[in-house]
């Protein structure tokens, strides 16, 4: 096999030139990169990335473990990738997408090839096999989302118990102490999605602090005749519900709103909402609806940027197993009132 001294002869140029033009760790003619790829490729040459990884060399390519399935919702999950995608580009980095069904095979795989400087998990559930595997990974991990267990990686996420807490401190202040919690899909829960059952747990706690009276309930597909449903069942459990908070899409949203007109009321006048955890889209209902959105860019960015400093070794590999909160914002809109004033 062609070895890089092999390419450096041919091309006419020192083995160092050939080594920058593989790595890409400095700038090198454009006339002579092109050459010297055009001989690798004659010569059947590929640097070899387990010795770069032992030289300490860069191969500026992360690897992104997504796992799809058929229930991936790709609307919600292509901010994330584009998140990461482009914030890597600012590093100068280049992303290579796990999608296997086997995550954690992929896990190790990357990390024992030498063909990645680090990994970061996407889509990452409250137990998450990939953060355990992420325990004898050989380079750094860093995940979008808080597992359970975070020894092997170093965590980031927008700070969903301060979203629950937020909703709850919002409503409370308006007045409402009876208010109906609509969450996603129970299949969701069950599958452990991070962001559901953090929000979800951090509104119960604080409502039970605060003293409110919290009904919950979940949907299926969120359709008209569902909503109807949930509508009926919230009032038979409470009759003095006077609010709603929504962890649930934009149509499911509209059909509560339908439902809750049919019963004579009305969306937000009568029964304030606050949707949970969208991407900021509620602007679109007809009336716009008070949000605490998604931060897609913002963490995948923050993610990014804590797996460079540990690839640069700006941050330990040691200090894995910690976790970065970003905080959530309040989008008003005018859909929440305060019922001791009547407006």
């Amino acid at each position: 096999m062609a070895g890089i001294k092999d390419v450096a002869v041919r091309a006419g140029v020192s083995i160092s030139t050939v080594s920058y033009v593989m790595s890409g760790k400095r700038s090198v003619r454009n006339e002579t990169k092109i050459k010297v790829m055009q001989v690798a490729r004659e010569l059947n040459y590929f640097p070899n990335a387990g010795a770069r990884m032992l030289r300490g060399e860069r191969t500026r390519l992360v690897a992104l473990s997504s796992p799809m399935s058929d229930e991936t919702a790709y609307g919600d999950w292509s901010p994330f990738f584009f998140g990461v995608a482009r914030r890597l580009r600012h590093y100068g980095y280049d992303v290579l997408l796990l999608m296997g069904e086997d995550e954690n095979e992929d896990l190790v795989r990357m990390s024992d090839s030498g063909l990645v400087d680090g990994v970061l998990l996407l889509d990452v559930a409250m137990s998450d096999p990939r953060a355990r595997a992420a325990k004898t990974s050989r380079v750094p991990v860093a995940s979008i989302g808080c597992p359970d267990d975070l020894d092997g990686v170093y965590a980031v996420d927008l700070d969903f118990e301060q979203m629950g807490e937020m909703a709850v401190q919002k409503l409370m202040k308006a007045g409402h102490r009876h208010v109906l919690f609509l969450g996603a899909n129970s299949h969701a829960y069950e599958q452990g999605v991070n962001f559901l059952i953090r929000t979800r747990d951090s509104v119960r706690i604080c409502a039970e602090k605060a003293g409110m009276r919290l009904t919950c309930d979940v949907i299926d597909t969120g359709d008209a005749d569902e909503m109807e449903c949930v509508v009926e069942r919230a009032f038979a459990s409470d009759p003095r519900i006077t609010a709603v908070l929504g962890q649930v899409g934009l149509i499911a949203m509209s059909n509560l709103k339908s439902a809750l007109q049919s019963r004579g009321y009305d969306i937000p006048k009568d029964i304030p909402v606050i949707q949970l955890g969208a991407f900021g889209q509620a602007s679109v209902m007809n009336p716009p609806l008070d949000e605490i959105p998604l931060r897609p860019y913002a963490t995948c960015a923050c993610a990014v940027d804590v797996l460079m400093e540990i690839i640069e070794g700006k941050r330990r590999m040691s200090e894995q197993g910690t976790k970065e909160l970003i905080a959530v914002k309040y989008l008003s809109r005018g859909s929440v009132h305060d019922v001791s004033k009547g407006v």
